[in-house]
């Protein structure tokens, strides 16, 4: 029992429980979760609509046929790539069954010497990266390069005309090696346009700046993609190509 001198003070209505809360309107109950609560649902939403676009990305991401490696010393003029991959599409055949041909056009700038002064050294450590990353994955069979001697020197990636290993130890045969785009009918008859600034204006003609490049194809012996089946008959097909592209 309380002590009286703990009690003669208080009032009976001292001691009533306390009212209940009053009942929130519903207008009150949303406005009350969503400022508890409004950085928990916008975190969700933000990160729903990453994965969303992630998963669309890869679901609606076209897989190429052939992809093709346009390799430079010196750069390529803005658009280039895109248009060489819609143009030579009709040149080339479905691989992949889907019912359209494609042929991507991987664009590598990996300048050396005097050149390395006139490129940003991001750009060149990307380049780099991604051209590593076609080696290993084997994406590019066929190449277009203006500078055949420097990067057979560099990764001995080249084969001859007719598939084989330029020998170890031996300079390579380069007449051998690779043929110029201005000597390939089927590639000078292309209808390719030119570069366009900003404003519209047309500038560098693309078949101007491709005669000199030469089509290469890439070496298979010998590399980890010899035994993957598929390596060898994508190869196989790129071979094809190479010499009806070639052929005068």
């Amino acid at each position: 029992m309380a002590s009286a001198r703990y009690t003669v003070h208080i009032k009976p209505e001292d001691i009533q429980p306390d009212a209940p809360p009053p009942e929130l309107t519903p207008k009150e109950k949303r406005e009350n979760f969503w400022f508890y609560h409004k950085w928990h649902v916008l975190g969700g939403a933000v990160a729903f609509a990453l994965l969303f676009s992630l998963v669309w990305e890869i679901a609606t991401q076209v897989k190429p046929d052939y992809t093709i490696g346009l390799l430079s010393s010196h750069g390529v003029p803005v658009g280039i790539g895109e248009v060489l991959g819609e143009r030579l599409a009709p040149l080339f055949n479905d691989r992949n069954g889907d019912g359209r041909v494609v042929v991507t056009v991987m664009e590598y700038t990996v300048a050396h010497g005097e050149d390395l002064d006139r490129i940003d050294p991001n750009i060149q450590m990307a380049s780099m990266t991604k051209l590593m990353g076609d080696f290993d994955m084997g994406e590019s069979i066929l190449f277009l390069t203006d500078d055949l001697e420097y990067f057979e020197e560099q990764y001995f990636l080249f084969a001859y005309n007719d598939g084989s290993v330029p020998e170890e130890g031996v300079p390579p045969d380069y007449s051998r090696m690779g043929v110029r785009w201005g000597d390939c009918p089927a590639l000078t008859e292309l209808e390719l346009g030119s570069a366009e600034d900003f404003a519209g204006v047309s500038g560098i003609d693309y078949q101007t700046f491709l005669q000199n490049f030469r089509l290469v194809q890439r070496i298979l012996a010998g590399t980890q993609l010899e035994n993957d089946p598929d390596a060898s008959a994508y190869y196989t097909d790129c071979a094809a190509k190479f010499e009806e592209l070639t052929r005068r």
